[in-house]
Order: structure tokens, then sequence, then C-alpha cells
């Protein structure tokens, strides 16, 4: 507030003051400072002082602490008009704590305009109310209606920025998790590598233009926290993978399923569900061909197609909609599900030969930063590599399905011949008979289950939830984590609990002599303990 009142840093056209509170004129001010005409990011309204040639008159003269309530409310109330909806952040500010009351509104530039607001949206008795809805904008230090060339320069504005590229309001650099920035700087080779160290985290995302400066700070972008958060589904809502493995033929009509959702910035989801399928979905067989030398080796699933279809599913879906990419394992063919569907230019005929070229990205920002970590090559032959890998392997063809709308695309890659449809693979006996085999004195007798991903842990002190809890740990350390090891941290997430309770669950399972460790406090970690 002093930055405003003493008119630095911030120019004057990107503050308005008023003396007492106007609705026609400060939503139509908020509106045009949501349209961002010139890309300067929106604007600040001070409600309560008196301005004279644009500088504000000091001290002010303050709103009346009885109408602070009522004043918010209407604004809440008059923003409501505004198309698409448009709230502006709102602080009442007690001036040098003089008990001088001012409103101070953040109109930072809209990410879903352009925006319209009525010319009246409020009327005083006896005048008839105008309700012509307006584009209002700030081509200098005044709000006016947009004419038409304007609107198009409006429309184009907004038309240009993809949903991954635009500010994301709810984040902050707090939410930003450094160890995945740095870990994807590191996979991508970048030659931001080595800066790492010596540069501050808000230097790095304004790099890899994953934020906005600004003169109030940092704005992070939707790629920053798709990219970079722990959880980028609390801030835009549908960004994780849920799946389902489905055990019996009966499929949906059944109760025997198992349910996982994968979290994380979403080049780990994918690379964390393709490690989940990989280790326990696909198989591979070696037939002896009499008469040559060498064998006929195959798979049921080939990797390379289901990580091209995953991939596409994350980097195609509409991050606007709530709905989660979703991978449907059943007994004889995997489904890819992702909202919504190809563009309706694309044929469907050519899309299934892979023949169809998009003429632009949904999420150009999501592309590019997978392409730096080999997850895409943005070149749209992503299913003319899944077809490719398929017959590769020998697999039927896929099935790309989608409604007249486009709302959905549905991939669904079969299993090859040869591979019995049952719900406990081969692969996985092997593993339960080998578990079967490690019997100990010194140990707890422990079953593996891995139709359902639970660990049965006998004659052991410990409660059923704990032994719920112990059993995804023990199934994540022997089969998705090539280190073998894992700490109290780790643990915390993987079981969504405090990493003290993590870390009390740990620890009594080293003394029920199931895992060891290795190592002092905070850098303690556990592996499964050698059977003799």
């Amino acid at each position: 507030m002093e930055t405003l009142l003493a008119g630095k840093t911030v120019e004057q056209n990107r503050v308005e003051y008023k003396e007492g509170w106007n609705p026609n004129d400060i939503i139509h001010t908020i509106c045009a400072f949501a349209n961002d005409l010139h890309n300067v990011n929106g604007g600040y309204l001070v409600i309560g002082i008196r301005a004279e040639d644009g500088i504000p008159v000091l001290p002010p003269q303050g709103l009346p602490e009885n109408r602070l309530d009522s004043i918010q409310q209407e604004i809440f109330q008059y923003c409501n008009l505004i198309t698409p909806r448009y709230i502006p952040r709102i602080e009442v500010v007690n001036y040098e704590n003089t008990g001088i009351y001012l409103i101070y509104l953040w109109c930072s530039a809209g990410d879903s305009g352009p925006y319209q607001a009525p010319v009246d949206v409020y009327a005083e008795k006896g005048k008839r109310k105008d309700k012509r809805m307006q584009y209002w904008i700030r081509p200098a230090s005044l709000t006016v209606a947009a004419d038409r060339d304007e609107i198009a320069e409006l429309f184009d504005k907004f038309n240009s920025i993809p949903f991954d590229d635009r500010v994301n309001r709810k984040a902050t650099i707090e939410d930003i998790r450094r160890g995945y920035l740095e870990d994807f700087l590191r996979d991508s080779k970048s030659s931001l590598v080595d800066e790492i160290n010596k540069s501050s985290m808000q230097d790095l995302l304004l790099a890899l233009e994953a934020a906005d400066e600004t003169d109030t700070g940092l704005n992070i972008r939707n790629i920053g926290v798709l990219m970079f958060t722990e959880r980028p589904d609390k801030f835009i809502p549908g960004a994780q993978i849920d799946l389902v493995k489905f055990n019996t033929e009966e499929a949906e009509g059944s109760d025997d399923f198992f349910e996982k959702t994968f979290y994380g910035p979403i080049w780990k989801q994918v690379r964390d569900v393709l490690d989940y399928i990989n280790t326990n979905i696909i198989e591979e067989k070696v037939v002896k061909i009499q008469g040559q030398a060498e064998s006929e080796r195959y798979v049921n699933y080939p990797y390379n197609a289901l990580e091209e279809a995953i991939v596409n599913a994350v980097f195609h879906k509409s991050y606007r909609e709530p709905e989660p990419v979703e991978i449907r394992i059943y007994l004889d063919s995997i489904v890819i599900i992702n909202f919504p569907g190809v563009e309706k230019h694309i044929s469907q005929e050519k899309f299934k030969t892979g023949k169809g070229r998009a003429r632009k990205y949904r999420n150009r920002r999501i592309g590019e930063l997978f392409k730096e970590i080999d997850l895409a090559e943005k070149q749209g032959t992503g299913i003319t590599k899944i077809l490719r890998e398929l017959r590769k392997n020998g697999s039927p063809e896929p099935l790309f399905e989608m409604d007249e709308n486009r709302s959905y695309l549905e991939t669904t890659i079969f299993i090859r011949e040869g591979f019995t449809k049952t719900a406990m693979s081969e692969k996985v006996s092997e593993k339960v008979s080998q578990k079967d085999s490690q019997k100990s004195e010194k140990r707890e007798a422990f079953f593996y289950d891995l139709l359902d991903n639970k660990i049965l842990i006998e004659n052991s002190d410990m409660s059923e939830l704990e032994k719920t809890r112990l059993a995804r740990l023990l199934a994540y350390v022997e089969q998705l984590n090539g280190h073998k090891r894992i700490t109290s941290a780790r643990a915390a997430k993987i079981l969504d609990i405090q990493q003290k309770t993590a870390a009390r669950l740990l620890a009594k399972a080293e003394k029920n002599d199931i895992l060891e460790s290795e190592g002092k406090t905070k850098n303690k970690s556990y592996k499964i303990k050698n059977v003799s």
C-alpha cells in the first residue's frame, strides 16, 4: 500500500484511486484490468482515497468502518456480473494504523477472457438500468468500452495463450519443490544444471519460463504447477492418473479389483505408472523354435507402445477439465482414457493410421518440457510409434474410440496371443513362490499377495492398520524402488501420513526383524532384511 500511495515502482496508469464506493466505475475498471489489453499484468484499485491528476491526496479520507463489510459483499455481488466470472483479491487496510480504512483490490490479468460487464451493474432509483454488456479496457489511465478492433485484439490475445502457459492464481513459489525442479534439470541435461547451486529457485523458474516476475513478486504459471509441485491436482483438479486393475473377467461387475492414484509432477506420474505396469503387468515369453538357433521373444504388452499411449494421454488432456487420465487394466487389455479427444478437423480414419496432424497443440509447454526429458517427440508421431511397436511384437491392432463430440479418447491395447488371461500371471506367481521359500526363524513370516498389492505380515505385534501400511511399503521397496531402500520422508508420502508416524512404523518393522536400517536420524534409510 505504501508503494502504491507513493507512486513508486507501479506505473500510475495501473492504479485507480476512488474516493468512495461507486459500483459502476469500479466494476468496469476491474473488468478492464482483468482484460489487460497491453499485457501489463492487470492493476490495482484503492477505494477511500481522492486523487488529483492521478496522484493520491494524503492523508486519505477513508471509508466508514461500519460500511467495510457491506462494500466487500457488494463487490463480490457485482463481480458475479462479469463474464466470465472474475473476482479480484480484496484486502481492508488500516492506513498507517490511524483508524482510516481503505479497501485495496489487486486485479491481476485474467486467464479466461476476454471479460465483459454490464454498462450499469447498479442503477439509482428512477433511472433505467442499462444491461448491455461491454468489453472494458484501459488504453491509458482511463477505463473505456472497447471498440470493434480492440475487441478483436482481445480475442486474439486470449486465444493465443494455452492453458498450461497461463498464470495460476492459487499457487505461490512456496508450493514449488526444488527437488523436483533440480531432478528435471538433471534429467534434461540442461545447461542450467551448472547453475543449480548458484541460482535461486526464482531464477530457475524464470529461466524455464514456468513463472512470471511482477512488481509484487512471482506469478507461477500452470506449467510450473504441473511440473514442479507435490500435488498439482490441488491447484488444477484432475491433474493425476487413476489406475484400476481388474482381477476377474467380470471386471466392473466384480468387487475384485485394485485401485491406485498417481500424484506428483505429471512427468513423475508417467514414470511411476510405467514402473508399476512394467513390474506388475508386463511379462515376457521365450519360445524355442525347432531348427532355429535363436529363440522367439515377445511380451504380453510392449512397453514402448504403452509408454507412448500414456504420454499422449497426459500430454493432450485438457487441464481445464477436472477429469483425470484413467488407466483400466483388464485380463486381456489395457485401456487408457483421456478427456477430451482429438480435434474435430482430424478424421478418425487418419488418426487411427497415424496420419492425422494437429494444427496446434493443446498444451504446448508440456510438450516442450516432456521433450526435454525424452517423454515426447512433439512431432505428431505418437500413434505411428504405437502401431509400429505393436506390430513388431506381433500384437493385435489397437482400438481408438471417440464420440461424435470428441469429448474423450479411449485407447485400447490388447494382450498378445499366447498369454493366459488369468488374474495371477506367471511373472507374479514366480515372485510369490520365491518369497514363500525364503523363511527364517529370525524374521517374521510374511506372504506376498500381489493380486491387490497387499502383504499380510503374520506373527508380529503390529495392528491391522500397521500391517496394511507396512505391506504397501514392502511392495514399494521390493518392486518399484531401484535402490531397494526407503526413508521415513518417502514412506510418509507413499502412505499420505505424517513423517513421524512413518518413522515409528519403520522402527517397529526393524524391531520385528523385517527391515534393517542404515544411517542415523534424518539420513536413516531402510531395506528388507536379508534372509539366511
